[in-house]
C-alpha cells in the first residue's frame, strides 16, 4: 500500500513539474524581448526571428534620442554619442550577436513651418546616420533610417503622462479631435492669444528636436551574457506606442541669445560700424546697429557720417538662425560728398525715417557661435540739408528738406553669439 502511495505522489510531482515549466514557458513566450538584452542598454533589443519588426510596438523597448538645437541638425561629438558609438561597436564586435538592423528616426518638434519641420526630420535621421557610420563603419545597407516628420504622437503622449500646460485638457481634446497639423496649431494659439503655444514650446518641446534610434538582434538562445553597465538617459521617446512614463522637465531653463555683428558692406566704403542683438523673447530680438565715419575719403570726397537704425525684429523659428522680417527706424547726422557738384550737409537737424526689412541669418562654427546675415529694408528718410560747393571753402548755394522712398536698410553682417540662462516663470 506504501508502495503504491508513492508511485502516486512521484506521478504527481512529474505532473505538477511539467505542468510549471510549461506555464514558464508560456509566461515567457508571451515577450518577445530575450532576457539577455539586460545585458546591454535598452535600445539594444533582442526579438526572435519572426518578430523582428515588432520593436516599435513592445512597451519595453528604449528608443533612445539624440536631441538637437532649434533648427539645427549638426551633430557635435558628446558624451551620450560617445556611449552609443561604443554600444554599437560592441555590439558589432559581440561573436554571439547578430544584428537585424539600426533603425534611426529624426522628427521636429512641431512649431515652425511644417516643409521645414519635414526637411528637419530627414536631415536629422541622415546626420545620425551618417555620424554612426563614420564613427563605427555600420554598414548602410542595414541601417533603415525614417523621417517622422513633426512629433505631435509623442507630445500627446507627454501631456497624458504628466506634462503641466496652462489649458491641458482642451489641448488634449484639440489633438483628439483635429487631425490637421496646421488647424492643431491655429486652434491651440487661439485659445489665449498664444500664451499656452509658447508655454508649449517652451516646456514641452525641446526633447522631440531629436534623431532617435534602436538597435535590433535576432535572439539566440546560446548567447553568452556580457558585462555591460546599464545606461539611463533623461529621455526615452516613444514611437507609435507608449513607453511607460514620459519624464517632462517643465521648469527647465532657458537660453536668452546675445550677438555682436559687423555690417562688411560699410566696412567696404570705410565707415566704421558696431551692431548689438539681444533676444527679447521667443521669436523676438531688437537690433541696434550704429555708423560712424569722422574722415575725409579726398578733398572732394567724404562721407561724414553718425548714425543709429534700432530695428525690432520677429523670427518664425529661433532667434538669429532662419527667415526674418524687422520694422526699423533710422536717425542720423551727414556731412557728405560723392560727386563735383555739391557738399551736403545737415544743419543740425538729424535725418529720420522707418522701413521694413527682410533677413535671413545661418549660424556656424563650435556651439554655432559665428553668424552670418543677410538683410535688406524699404522705407523713407525725411531729412534736412544745405548745399555747398564741393571745393575748399565752398560756399553755401542752396538748402532745403526732402523725403527719399526706397532702400533704407541692406547689409551683410558678421556676428559673434552667446547664450546664457534665464530662468523661466513658475507655471500658472
Amino acid at each position: 500500500m506504501n508502495k503504491c502511495n508513492h508511485i502516486k505522489r512521484g506521478i504527481l510531482l512529474i505532473f505538477w513539474g511539467i505542468l510549471l515549466v510549461s506555464l514558464v514557458q508560456a509566461q515567457e513566450s508571451k515577450s518577445p524581448i530575450s532576457s539577455f538584452s539586460k545585458s546591454y542598454p535598452d535600445y539594444v533589443v533582442f526579438l526572435p526571428e519572426g518578430k523582428i519588426d515588432s520593436v516599435f510596438y513592445h512597451a519595453h523597448s528604449s528608443i533612445i534620442p539624440v536631441i538637437f538645437k532649434v533648427n539645427k541638425y549638426d551633430l557635435f561629438p558628446n558624451k551620450q554619442l560617445d556611449s552609443i558609438v561604443e554600444v554599437l561597436s560592441r555590439v558589432q564586435k559581440d561573436a554571439s550577436v547578430r544584428i537585424a538592423y539600426l533603425w534611426i528616426g529624426g522628427s521636429a518638434s512641431p512649431e515652425g513651418p511644417s516643409k521645414w519641420n519635414h526637411k528637419l526630420g530627414e536631415y536629422r535621421s541622415q546626420a545620425l546616420a551618417k555620424y554612426l557610420s563614420k564613427e563605427t563603419g555600420f554598414p548602410k545597407d542595414l541601417m533603415r533610417v525614417e523621417n517622422l516628420w513633426e512629433d505631435w504622437y509623442s507630445f500627446e503622449v507627454a501631456l497624458k503622462n504628466g506634462a503641466k500646460i496652462p489649458n491641458k485638457e482642451k489641448v488634449l481634446d484639440i489633438l483628439g479631435k483635429e487631425k490637421d497639423n496646421e488647424r492643431r496649431k491655429s486652434q491651440i494659439i487661439a485659445l489665449d492669444k498664444g500664451y499656452t503655444w509658447h508655454r508649449i514650446i517652451r516646456d514641452i518641446f525641446p526633447p522631440f528636436r531629436n534623431a532617435r534610434m534602436a538597435i535590433v538582434c535576432h535572439e539566440r538562445s546560446e548567447r553568452i551574457p556580457v558585462n555591460v553597465e546599464r545606461l539611463s538617459f533623461d529621455y526615452s521617446l516613444p514611437v507609435r506606442e507608449p513607453v511607460s512614463s514620459f519624464p517632462m522637465n517643465t521648469t527647465e531653463n532657458r537660453r536668452r541669445v546675445i550677438a555682436v555683428k559687423t555690417n562688411l558692406l560699410f566696412v567696404a566704403v570705410l565707415t566704421a560700424n558696431l551692431g548689438f542683438e539681444a533676444e527679447l523673447w521667443p521669436h523676438w530680438s531688437i537690433d541696434l546697429p550704429v555708423w560712424y565715419s569722422p574722415y575725409d575719403i579726398t578733398s572732394t570726397r567724404k562721407l561724414r557720417l553718425l548714425a543709429v537704425q534700432p530695428e525690432v525684429r520677429w523670427w518664425p523659428g529661433a532667434v538669429m538662425n532662419g527667415h526674418f522680417i524687422g520694422l526699423h527706424t533710422h536717425v542720423a547726422g551727414f556731412n557728405v560728398a560723392i560727386n563735383d557738384k555739391a557738399r551736403y550737409q545737415d544743419p543740425n537737424h538729424a535725418l529720420w525715417g522707418m522701413g521694413l526689412s527682410y533677413g535671413y541669418a545661418f549660424s556656424w562654427g563650435k556651439d554655432n557661435r559665428w553668424g552670418i546675415e543677410f538683410n535688406i529694408g524699404v522705407g523713407f528718410a525725411e531729412y534736412d540739408y544745405d548745399a555747398y560747393r564741393n571745393r575748399r571753402n565752398g560756399a553755401l548755394f542752396k538748402s532745403g528738406s526732402d523725403v527719399y522712398w526706397g532702400v533704407t536698410r541692406a547689409g551683410v553682417n558678421l556676428s559673434y553669439k552667446w547664450s546664457f540662462a534665464r530662468r523661466n516663470k513658475k507655471n500658472r
